[in-house]
């Protein structure tokens, strides 16, 4: 996984090798794999209902993030209350519902919320053999909160650091660099003081603001944390100014299927199955898990026609999904067995 991450890396920051994968994506023998992988994977994902689990806790954020709409996200902000979440959990089980994987993210900071740590520590025990992980600007953090995600069984933190330094750092994401890269150090310090198995990863996402510094970026963090990723923005559907420069998404390109769409079950924090953790005002939400069962919800009419233009190759007929990086990725996510 970490060559893999190395290679998308490269892909991401060199052009030339951009242009390269967009020819060989291009070519009816390469199609043909992912058609193949896509229904291998989706078949064994549905009979073993081996699902990423993404439960959105809180849609609160400190960060003000200039390729981000959540400055001007209508829907109301809140922590997911207890009723909310023990009904996830409890119908995940009756169900019988396998989390691969449980993502506490969804338009918000996690570590808003102050029951994060029962939470994990709730999945840990309900579902010891799924993976727990969340992305986290990890501005809002302290030594209390960094030992208790240790202590927890966090299994991976995903550290947004849109900065090579303060300045564009600051400029990105307009709060303080130095309290970030403060608790980020002292994470990487106890995570080694106390031999923890955590994985700690570091993205950043690419802008005019950063982009110059991605390389730096990537050799500078590197040696000291399990992986580092760059990727290139989109706009939400228009929902954020064009904040890019030469690392622009091709939309002109084909259109893979999103595998997101299958595998991974997004829910908001007001307990709605939505189409996938983009959607920030889950305008496409196909039922409330208080009311309807899960995989009702995932498998409901209206979502099997949105998967339907997918494999068609026809996402741009989803508004959503028009200017969506995923599915002008080639398809590389069909050719990993596992994400999580």
């Amino acid at each position: 996984m970490k060559f893999l991450r190395y290679l998308k890396n490269l892909v991401e920051t060199n052009l030339f090798l951009s242009s390269i994968f967009d020819k060989v994506a291009s070519t009816s023998t390469y199609q043909k794999l992912i058609k193949k992988n896509l229904k291998k994977i989706t078949t064994d994902v549905k009979k073993n209902k081996n699902y990423n689990i993404i439960i959105e806790t809180t849609n609160f954020c400190n960060a003000k993030c200039v390729m981000c709409p959540h400055i001007t996200m209508k829907r109301p902000q809140k922590i997911m209350d207890d009723a909310t979440f023990n009904q996830i959990i409890s119908k995940l089980k009756k169900e019988k519902i396998n989390p691969n994987a449980f993502i506490l993210n969804g338009f918000g900071e996690p570590l808003v919320d102050t029951k994060l740590i029962n939470r994990i520590k709730i999945i840990k025990a309900e579902f010891p053999n799924s993976k727990v992980k969340f992305y986290s600007n990890l501005n809002l953090a302290n030594s209390k909160i960094i030992k208790a995600l240790i202590e927890s069984g966090l299994d991976e933190i995903n550290i947004s650091l849109n900065g090579y330094n303060r300045q564009n750092y600051q400029a990105v994401m307009k709060i303080d660099y130095q309290k970030t890269i403060k608790n980020l150090k002292e994470l990487i310090k106890v995570k080694k003081t106390n031999n923890s198995y955590l994985k700690i990863r570091i993205s950043m996402t690419l802008v005019k603001a950063n982009e110059n510094s991605a390389t730096k970026f990537i050799k500078k963090w590197s040696p000291l944390v399990d992986s580092v990723s760059v990727n290139k923005v989109h706009d939400y559907n228009n929902g954020v100014k064009d904040i890019n420069n030469k690392f622009k998404i091709n939309f002109q390109k084909i259109a893979f299927p999103c595998r997101y769409i299958w595998d991974t079950i997004t829910i908001d924090v007001n307990g709605e199955v939505v189409l996938c953790c983009l959607d920030y005002e889950s305008q496409y939400n196909f039922g409330n898990i208080n009311s309807q069962s899960i995989l009702k919800s995932f498998y409901s009419p209206k979502f099997e026609l949105i998967r339907k233009n997918h494999l068609k190759f026809q996402s741009k007929n989803i508004k959503i999904c028009q200017h969506c990086y995923t599915p002008y990725k080639n398809g590389v996510e069909w050719l990993v067995k596992n994400l999580y």
